[in-house]
């Protein structure tokens, strides 16, 4: 009992006393760990009786079901950020049909009319990726993430899938390296990571416009990195980059996403034999990375 939480005494009394009523004992109560840290338990235990009803002895068990805890918090927070993260696009679509509905019925001439459908078609894209970011969890989970592997030139896959951010002119890519590298490998797949790795340094280097992508052979591995020159990643938040439903807070700003991409892309680059890793520095930015064999 000394090593209960303060605030949780009251909750373990009260079960204790219930179970001299119902003759089951159960409470989940938070212990103070002699290193300060705090952790949970469950007990759970059944009253036994003597022969005149007299409450003589409980038998049960203490488990620690602190991971447990933790996992639950962490399925609790990802279910109110998907929520929040569906129902902007969500809204955005419903207010784009609204006022395509009326300009129809008053004008449907006019020249606002492809706006609204681009606007509503954007929405939908975003939804369309967060719910593959979740259709890609369950395949992992599941153990039926394929691949399809081609052979392809790295630097013409990265030309591709970066036009959208070309396109949208706030940043300047850069393509250095070995620009006639080969890889075999699934395309779609590793084109998802370098996406995803542009992405992350469009969004958390704002203020930094540069973007440097470079591909290299190093003995029979391909790597290809991205670096940025932004905000950089403070050296505590390092080692939880790639963990399931973990999200970036750089000095208290909060972005949008499900805490997904990096996780995805880490088991992609698993599938394919290879490795993934992170360099960054305060204030001076970061360059994500990976390898996959040659073939």
């Amino acid at each position: 009992m000394k090593a209960l939480h303060p605030d949780d005494l009251e909750l373990r009394n009260n079960a204790h006393k219930t179970a001299l009523t119902t003759g089951k004992l159960f409470y989940e109560a938070r212990i103070i760990w002699p290193n300060g840290s705090l952790r949970w338990i469950r007990a759970q235990g059944k009253v036994y009786y003597g022969s005149i009803n007299k409450p003589l002895r409980i038998l049960g068990t203490l488990l620690d079901i602190t991971e447990f805890k933790h996992l639950q918090q962490q399925k609790d927070d990802f279910i109110s950020v998907a929520s929040h993260e569906l129902k902007t696009p969500m809204t955005s679509i419903k207010a784009s049909m609204q006022l395509l509905d009326r300009l129809i019925k008053v004008d449907p001439s006019s020249d606002k009319i492809p706006q609204f459908i681009n606007r509503g078609n954007s929405s939908l894209n975003k939804m369309q990726q967060l719910v593959d970011s979740l259709l890609n969890v369950s395949k992992i989970t599941a153990g039926q993430l394929a691949l399809h592997k081609t052979h392809f030139l790295a630097a013409q896959m990265i030309n591709e899938c970066c036009d959208h951010v070309r396109l949208a002119g706030t940043h300047e890519l850069e393509l250095t390296g070995d620009t006639d590298l080969e890889l075999y490998a699934d395309r779609q797949r590793i084109d998802q990571v370098v996406v995803n790795f542009v992405n992350n340094a469009v969004k958390y280097a704002p203020d930094s416009n540069r973007i440097v992508i470079n591909i290299s052979k190093q003995d029979n591995m391909a790597k290809i990195s991205v670096q940025d020159f932004g905000r950089g990643i403070p050296p505590e938040n390092i080692p939880h980059l790639f963990e399931r439903y973990y999200r970036v807070d750089t000095s208290g700003i909060q972005y949008s996403g499900l805490g997904l991409g990096l996780y995805i892309s880490a088991e992609i680059i698993e599938l394919h034999g290879g490795e993934m890793g992170v360099e960054s520095e305060v204030d001076k930015g970061s360059t994500f990375w990976f390898t996959i064999p040659l073939n």
